[in-house]
């Protein structure tokens, strides 16, 4: 059976980091971004369009791109630059990418609350993508040349994170098959007078239910 990789390698947020729109000149796009952020209304006034969008949903909207930059300002600095960079020149790829950062953000809180270790092992798997997606995106901007030696460490990382993730689900595993063991052992010992006991509360329901001259009629 393949071993089963993380949900922070999500291929959408693999694309984002790897645009390098997000890491090239500003200035080649701000002119075009401006004139596509904003629409004539019918008297004429030019207003946002982006704005115009979300105002139904700007509380719930604004909690999401919060929540989310908090997230990646605690455990990725380089990203949060990049995510205001992202803003100002492509709104849609921003919002794409808040989207995935907050299912990576509620996942991850969801699994602190049931399993701390799988929680810090998947968090730490993150960051490593994260990093090796930046360190791959800044050489397709030409931004930097590819420091392969880096990128071995890094992926040398990644792969000891893996590891150590199916060894903590492993251990899960085991954990879980004790507990298995020991249930379908006190089922077994004893077998007859827990029947007796569960059929005895079944009758004592029915009984609890009628009426209390048939009760008498027995």
């Amino acid at each position: 059976m393949p071993a089963r990789l993380v949900p922070w390698a999500s291929r959408a947020f693999a694309v984002f980091l790897l645009s390098t729109t997000c890491l090239t000149s500003i200035a080649d796009d701000k002119s075009k971004a401006d004139d596509e952020s904003k629409v004539s209304t019918p008297n004429g006034k030019v207003t946002s369009a982006q704005s115009k969008e979300s105002s139904d949903s700007a509380p719930v909207l604004e909690e999401r791109e919060s929540l989310a930059l908090k997230f990646v300002e605690a455990h990725d600095a380089a990203l949060a630059s990049l995510l205001q960079v992202l803003k100002a020149m492509k709104p849609k790829e921003y919002d794409t990418a808040i989207n995935e950062i907050t299912k990576v953000r509620k996942r991850l809180e969801q699994l602190q609350s049931r399993d701390k270790p799988l929680y810090e092992v998947d968090l730490e798997g993150w960051k490593l993508q994260s990093k090796i997606d930046m360190m791959m995106a800044r050489a397709v901007a030409k931004e930097q040349t590819l420091d392969e030696k880096a990128l071995r460490e890094l992926v040398k990382k990644r792969h000891e994170n893996q590891v150590n993730r199916l060894r903590i689900e492993q251990d899960n595993l085991k954990t879980r098959e004790k507990q298995i063991h020991e249930s379908l052992e006190r089922l077994q010992k004893n077998e007859s007078e827990r029947l007796d006991q569960q059929l005895s509360a079944l009758i004592k329901k029915v009984d609890a239910k009628k009426p209390k001259s048939k009760r008498n009629d027995k």
